[in-house]
């Protein structure tokens, strides 16, 4: 079982980026909106000249955070990459900073559970998925979309493609599942096939193939 992130927030993301692009083309040739510089475009003053400057240096800037946000909505639009995804060997999550897949063995787990966290910063209520782990120095520390409560990994779940209780409830029965005492299975003996043949000799010859017979015609 897995999760995907929603569509419509990458959308979103993709359309701030192109919006931030096209302020970057205003405020360093356009000027639709934004101030023009002192004296442009013949003959620029010493601050316009400082304007233009500064102009050009958000505009590389808005230009940089723009692609890279229209690049990020589009990879994940079309590369598709579960947020998180139960497998049989553990649980895989898209958190780490430096390197994005992460997998939690499930003998690393103790549990898993799900929760609804109040944000700190806004007061949105956020629903968290909680994964238990026994050491968390094997897992990144450096995480995004998530944090350390402890040992607890707390990732954020609010725009899921699937709840985060049917995520947890499926991640708990894997890992319970899997660290089960596996036990030896005896493989069956194999059934002996005797096969019996019956030969029934000819009536005609029986007499005279008889031992007894022979010894009587001699005496």
């Amino acid at each position: 079982m897995h999760a995907f992130r929603q569509p419509f927030r990458m959308f979103v993301i993709g359309v701030v980026g192109i919006l931030l692009m096209v302020a970057a083309l205003d405020v360093m040739f356009f000027h639709w909106i934004s101030t023009v510089p002192e004296g442009a475009p013949d003959a620029l003053s010493t601050r316009g000249r400082a304007q233009q400057r500064g102009d050009l240096i958000w505009g590389a800037a808005l230009i940089g955070v723009g692609v890279l946000l229209v690049g990020s909505a589009l990879v994940e639009l079309f590369r598709r990459n579960p947020v998180v995804d139960v497998r049989d060997d553990g649980l895989y999550a898209q958190i780490g900073a430096q390197q994005p897949d992460v997998l939690i063995p499930w003998s690393q787990i103790s549990y898993v559970t799900s929760t609804v966290e109040t944000d700190v910063y806004d007061g949105s209520v956020r629903e968290q998925l909680i994964v238990a782990v026994k050491n968390p120095a094997s897992i990144p520390q450096e995480v995004a979309g998530a944090e350390w409560v402890g040992s607890e990994l707390h990732i954020d779940a609010h725009d899921w493609t699937r709840g985060v209780t049917e995520i947890a409830l499926a991640a708990q029965g894997a890992r319970d599942y899997a660290m089960r005492p596996k036990t030896p299975m005896t493989q069956p003996e194999p059934a002996m096939m005797w096969e019996t043949v019956v030969e029934i000799p000819d009536a005609g010859i029986s007499h005279a193939a008889s031992p007894d017979a022979s010894v009587e015609e001699e005496e």
